[in-house]
């Protein structure tokens, strides 16, 4: 509202040019003269979880980014000091269990060459730590904003946080379709003359589209939903290809996400 007062303003203004210094008169034109008009700003308190959410999910999403960057190196580093024979010590070398080992271990080599290994598998413990943190924050935060994602098949509390820390309040969206149009799930028309045809569109929150993907995903997988792996089947048994049936799919998720939100219900299979 705030921002429609001062374009209008500039728009009205004999000579509407665009500089730090007019917009800081404009700003004060406004506050003097539509103070009384200016609909008030308020931040409700799902709003708040919302945003700590998000923060927590982008820093737990930075520090797995680095964790596998420091994965790389680590693996490189293992074999240049064991060749390998570190593949047949552990069965997954990045396990607690493993870093633990490869920190206190002595073999014979570059001794710089160990010290910059264990430098680094001291980091991916520490992550470990962190992200696990993290995730308890997580946790906490939905329970305290009374908040049921988590509870659909495929949908962890990680998952759950992305898609609720991009929502933000969801009193925003009047319906469904809102949503699924701001998450860019809706197909965008693109006819011409009598041929009519929809395509996915690539506009939109790309997070939130990103996190929709992986709950499609997974309610389609072995330990997903009946129901849904039976709603895929159909679309694809229709004549559309399995890309497609899955974008079909991501759109019937958006529908739940949106119910469970607004109504605070949790998920149910049947």
């Amino acid at each position: 509202m705030f921002q429609v007062c001062l374009d209008r303003q500039r728009q009205n203004a004999t000579h509407p040019e665009k500089s730090d210094s007019l917009d800081a008169l404009g700003v004060a034109k406004v506050m003097i003269q539509s103070i009384d008009t200016l609909l008030p700003y308020t931040i409700s308190q799902e709003s708040e979880k919302a945003k700590q959410l998000k923060e927590i999910s982008i820093d737990r999403e930075d520090l797995v980014f680095e964790r596998t960057r420091l994965k790389n190196q680590v693996h490189a580093l293992l074999y240049r000091i064991y060749n390998t024979e570190y593949e047949q010590k552990f069965k997954d070398p990045f396990a607690l269990k493993a870093l633990r080992f490869w920190r206190n271990a002595k073999p014979k080599c570059d001794p710089f060459l160990l010290k910059t290994m264990k430098r680094k598998v001291r980091r991916l413990l520490d992550i470990h730590v962190e992200v696990s943190d993290l995730e308890k924050d997580m946790d906490k935060l939905l329970a305290e904003g009374e908040y049921t994602i988590q509870t659909a098949s495929g949908c962890g509390v990680v998952l759950a946080s992305t898609i609720v820390g991009e929502i933000g309040d969801i009193n925003r969206f009047h319906s469904p379709g809102a949503l699924a149009k701001y998450a860019g799930c809706a197909p965008r028309e693109r006819s011409s003359g009598k041929k009519i045809r929809h395509v996915k569109s690539r506009s939109g929150n790309r997070r939130l589209n990103c996190a929709f993907h992986r709950m499609a995903l997974s309610q389609i997988s072995r330990m997903g939903n009946e129901k849904a792996r039976a709603y895929f089947k159909r679309k694809v048994s229709e004549g559309k290809s399995k890309s497609q049936a899955l974008v079909c799919l991501r759109r019937q998720m958006v529908n739940i996400v949106w119910m469970m939100l607004k109504h605070k219900t949790t998920y149910r299979n049947a």
